[in-house]
């Protein structure tokens, strides 16, 4: 176990008093003893269903403060739900990380409603900063052309919205030549990763535009953030949370007085290490390695979706790469990668690139004998996005029609 010490062992005794002063907690916490030799390090992780529980029983209690109530679960599962005080710590981040200034002009990408944070934060932001916004919401495809020249004329200087979303601009103002990059300078990133052909893009059409991100979830809210001259994967973390690896598992506690959930060794789900960030500050910063747990049952094997994406998208002629699941339970009964075409003339066919997926993944190849059918390589015009947050997955399940 490392963890850093930003807790003092009295504080984090009250936050597992606090919490387990609630029914719920009442009983996953009633061997612990809460004396001075306490070890934090024995409180039990917390997961989604936790917050999910926990967050029912603290919105009765009583408060000084409004909430949000946001989910960070799916559509047409029963969503997983955290309370988030309607200020959201907005005025702490602001005092390590201010991407924008009282000249710019927001566009805000990520869409409103459905119980999803980002679009509300990001206007938020804006207002501190004395920013003028624009709450857009996700571009479909097609409508790329009339919305670009719309934030031009309304002389945008920022956008805020996923790495995919950013991509998917950058990519269509080189294609056009479109004038919109003369003005931005500001790009603050979230919900993903950064993907790894952002970064070239910003320099080769639009050197002047400055990539913010910062990470966190819905539960724990925003724990790091970074900055133009910082990692893309690397996060500065924020004083009033405190974060542990358990080998290389984030465990996340918040200690911020303002929080309406507990959120207690919370196990956010990605894999980290300690690392020193490009900036050169002196800080202890982390640096995420990927999603963990992310492998499927399929033909017999555990396979790992991001690895075929990583294959396929390395390959000559390819422009972007997912995986497409059909099965129930984490285990797939049908497993496909689509591919996108960089645009020219594709140096490869479905079934060399098949046979190329496979060379690199020998279990794959040998629990697939007597049962090619059920994997399959194809070409599609472009990938498959999240409607509610505008997130493009690695992979996801298809049901019904082939849809997420």
């Amino acid at each position: 176990m490392d963890e850093i010490a930003a807790a003092t062992p009295q504080m984090l005794r009250g936050l597992v008093r606090a919490a387990a002063a609630l029914p719920y907690f009442a009983k996953k916490y009633r061997d612990l003893a809460l004396t001075e030799d306490f070890d934090f390090t024995d409180v039990p992780e917390m997961t989604r269903e936790d917050v999910t529980a926990a967050s029912a029983e603290a919105a009765l209690l009583p408060r000084t403060a409004s909430a949000y109530l946001f989910t960070s679960g799916g559509s047409t599962a029963e969503p997983k739900v955290a309370w988030i005080p309607t200020e959201m710590h907005l005025g702490e981040l602001t005092r390590h990380w201010q991407p924008l200034g009282c000249d710019d002009v927001l566009a805000n990408l990520a869409t409103p409603g459905r119980l999803w944070s980002a679009h509300y934060c990001y206007n938020r932001l804006a207002e501190l900063a004395g920013a003028d916004v624009i709450g857009l919401g996700h571009i479909p495809d097609g409508e790329y052309g009339q919305w670009l020249d719309f934030l031009d004329r309304h002389r945008t200087t920022a956008l805020a919205g996923t790495p995919s979303q950013l991509l998917r601009v950058l990519e269509y103002c080189e294609q056009y030549a479109h004038p919109l990059v003369r003005r931005l300078r500001t790009g603050i990133f979230f919900g993903e990763s950064c993907d790894a052909r952002l970064p070239p893009l910003r320099d080769r059409v639009a050197p002047d535009f400055g990539l913010w991100g910062h990470y966190g979830s819905t539960e724990t809210w925003v724990i790091g953030h970074n900055g133009p001259r910082c990692a893309p994967d690397t996060f500065h973390l924020l004083p009033y949370q405190h974060v542990g690896l358990a080998g290389r598992s984030v465990l996340v506690t918040t200690l911020h007085p303002g929080a309406v959930t507990p959120v207690i060794r919370y196990r956010i789900g990605d894999l980290a290490q300690w690392a020193r960030c490009a900036c050169g500050r002196d800080d202890s910063a982390l640096r995420i390695l990927g999603r963990e747990g992310a492998l499927v049952k399929f033909a017999g094997t555990l396979v790992s979706p991001r690895d075929l994406v990583e294959i396929a998208k390395n390959a000559p002629g390819v422009h972007a790469a997912q995986v497409a699941l059909r099965g129930t339970g984490g285990i797939a009964d049908e497993l496909e990668v689509r591919i996108v075409a960089d645009g020219k003339k594709s140096p490869w066919r479905s079934n060399l690139m098949r046979e190329h997926i496979l060379a690199s993944q020998i279990d794959l190849r040998f629990a697939l004998r007597g049962d090619d059918e059920a994997f399959r390589v194809r070409q599609v015009p472009a990938l498959t996005v999240n409607a509610r947050t505008g997130k493009t997955p690695e992979f996801f399940w298809m049901v019904g029609d082939g849809r997420a």
